[in-house]
Formats: structure tokens, sequence, C-alpha cells
């Protein structure tokens, strides 16, 4: 019997070729659009990893090793919502106004954020039912949430300092910023656009002169 060389003994060290690891990204996220495409028309609950592996056309296998259903479900969400509400810089899309011009400059800022809204809305509804059940995305949702919150309040600081509005202290300031989060958030344009049936324009009008209303601290 030869006897079996150090060489021979050495375990391989694995190789990945650069075209392996870019045709495997681009599978994860065909995977990944086509899971957030049947979670936002169809649910989180009657969305199956089988269904996605069929829609996508690739293996069950390949589907799980993007990791749980749920996890599915957050890497589409993030993609989708890169640019929502809930990461947007209300300084940048906002700016500065006069406060003569304030109402048009709100008004067409809630118009870019309600298209947003309304573009995402189905996988929104699709996370808000998964967090119910699932502590990670449940954690994710409290953790924009904060987020928001503190980038509303950043932005009224902002303000307050240019002379905009009136100084207000860290608790007021933080309602306020809850109030207005609320006003521009999935949960809002759902309730009054497709519960109540307002359309999206009067959704839009309404919601402009309500942030409008509650900067200056009148009701809406």
């Amino acid at each position: 019997m030869v006897a079996e060389s150090s060489e021979a003994r050495r375990p391989r060290r694995g190789y990945e070729s650069p075209v392996r690891r870019e045709r495997a990204q681009r599978t994860r996220e065909h995977v990944i659009a086509t899971a957030a495409t049947l979670f936002a028309e169809h649910g989180y609950a009657a969305t199956s990893m089988r269904r996605i592996a069929t829609e996508a056309g690739v293996g069950l296998e390949t589907v799980t090793q993007t990791g749980r259903k749920a996890d599915l479900l957050l890497a589409a969400f993030r993609s989708q919502l890169a640019d929502s509400p809930d990461a947007i810089d209300l300084t940048e899309l906002i700016g500065m106004p006069t406060p003569g011009d304030l109402e048009t400059t709100l008004q067409a800022a809630v118009a870019a954020l309600a298209e947003r809204l309304r573009d995402s809305l189905g996988i929104w509804r699709a996370f808000t039912v998964a967090a119910a059940t699932d502590d990670t995305i449940a954690a994710v949702r409290s953790e924009l949430a904060a987020a928001r919150r503190r980038d509303i309040a950043s932005w009224l600081a902002t303000y307050e300092d240019a002379g905009m509005l009136a100084p207000r202290d860290e608790t007021a300031r933080g309602r306020l910023a809850d109030a207005l989060g609320l006003l521009v958030s999935h949960d809002a344009y759902d309730q009054l656009v497709g519960v109540c049936g307002w359309p999206h324009t009067d959704f839009v009008t309404w919601t402009a002169a309500a942030i409008a209303n509650q900067l200056r601290g009148t009701h809406p």
C-alpha cells in the first residue's frame, strides 16, 4: 500500500471564481425581486417558499439558501423601500422654504412621498402582517419608527434654529415628530386611500395642509 503523502492529506482550499460569485449574486437578487412581487401582490401568508421558487424559475433549495421566508421578506422590504419615507432626508426633500411658500413646498414634497407610499404599499402590508408573528421583523419595524422619529425631530430642530418655527422643548418636538411621522406613513395612506377610498390627490392635499397646521401649532 502506498502511503498517502502529506500533500494529499492537506485539505484543499475552496475556490470560488468571480464569475460564479457574480452569478450567485444575480440569482439572489432575482429571487428577492420575485419574492417582493409575490409578497406585494398576494400577501405574506399566501406566498410560500415553493411558490417563490416556481415563479423565479429556480429550485427550492436555491430559495432556502437565501434564508427563512421572513428573511426573504426583510430583504425584499429593504430593497423596495430603500428610498421610502422611513429613510428619507426631509431637509433635502423639503429644503428651507420661506414662510410665504411653505404650503407650496409641502404640497410638492408630500406628492413625492405619497407616490412612494403608493408604490410600496403592498410590501408594507406584507411586512406589517409578518411583524405580528416574527420577532426579527417586529424589531426592524420598531427601529424604522424610531429612526423616522429622530430624523423628523432633527429636521424640526433645524427649522427652529433658522427661525422658521417656534422653538419647542425636546418632549414637544418629539411628539410633533410622531404626529408628522404618522401623517406621512404607510398606515395613514392605507387607511385613507385603501380603506376609506380617498383619491390619491386628496390624500396629498389634505396631508400637506395637516402638516402645515401641525407646524404652526394649529389643528388640521
